[in-house]
């Protein structure tokens, strides 16, 4: 193999880890807020559930207090009833004792109804607080470890990058130039293998010529169809 395409080969092998990294640092920071939502998430879910029992025991708070204002109205009526020499009244009266016993059995449906709605919601909050809890120290622990991939990346880019700069040194300019068009026009690799006759990037036939060429080693050789440079991988 060419000394250049061996040299190329190292250096597209450092170009291709600092893509990886530099792609895998880009999403670090949506990972870090994705964790940070989740957290979120859950507890606005378990202060939903503290909002809904405050607004059950308010309810029944006013509940307790209407009954008992009811019942403080029929006292108050059974005390008058003593006193009224009139039927007309007498009868009225009644009537108004009745509505607020009627009035003091819906309060308590109702009550009925906020108690059973209570025994629902008390355990689902300790579930959503004991969850908050998981989630906040698994969403704590996952941003640290993202925060510490974040500096290792960090070190790591340095150093090859740095270590390409010394590759670099001595390699012919003109090949160079050639093979870092390739990697910015192609993405992925500027230099493949040709394996089975078929090109290693775009996986086309190559032609026996190129195919010869490639073998003898004697010069660069690009793909017929999308340009890569070419190096024999024997089968």
């Amino acid at each position: 193999m060419l000394e250049i395409l061996e040299k190329l080969l190292v250096i597209q092998d450092r170009d291709c880890r600092i893509a990886q990294l530099k792609s895998e640092s880009t999403r670090i920071p949506a990972e870090i807020t994705a964790a940070e939502q989740r957290v979120k998430a859950e507890a606005a879910r378990l202060e939903k559930a503290k909002t809904e029992l405050k607004h059950i025991e308010a309810d029944r708070k006013k509940l307790e207090i209407d009954a008992e204002s009811k019942r403080a109205q029929i006292t108050k009526y059974r005390t008058q009833l003593n006193q009224i020499k009139s039927n007309t009244e007498y009868q009225a009266l009644l009537k108004e004792i009745s509505k607020a016993e009627n009035d003091i059995r819906g309060i308590e449906d109702v009550e009925l109804d906020l108690m059973e709605k209570l025994e629902k919601l008390q355990p689902l909050l300790k579930e959503e607080q004991t969850q908050l809890k998981e989630i906040t120290a698994k969403g704590e622990a996952e941003r640290a470890d993202l925060q510490k991939r974040a500096k290792l990346i960090e070190e790591e880019l340095h150093h090859l990058r740095a270590e390409r700069e010394k590759l670099v040194t001595g390699v012919d300019p003109d090949a160079l130039h050639r093979y870092e068009r390739l990697m910015r026009s192609k993405g992925d690799a500027a230099i493949v293998p040709i394996k089975h006759g078929n090109c290693g990037g775009c996986h086309l036939n190559i032609p026996p010529q190129v195919v010869h060429d490639t073998k003898d080693g004697s010069e660069l050789t690009s793909c017929s169809y999308c340009g890569r440079i070419l190096y024999w991988q024997p089968e």
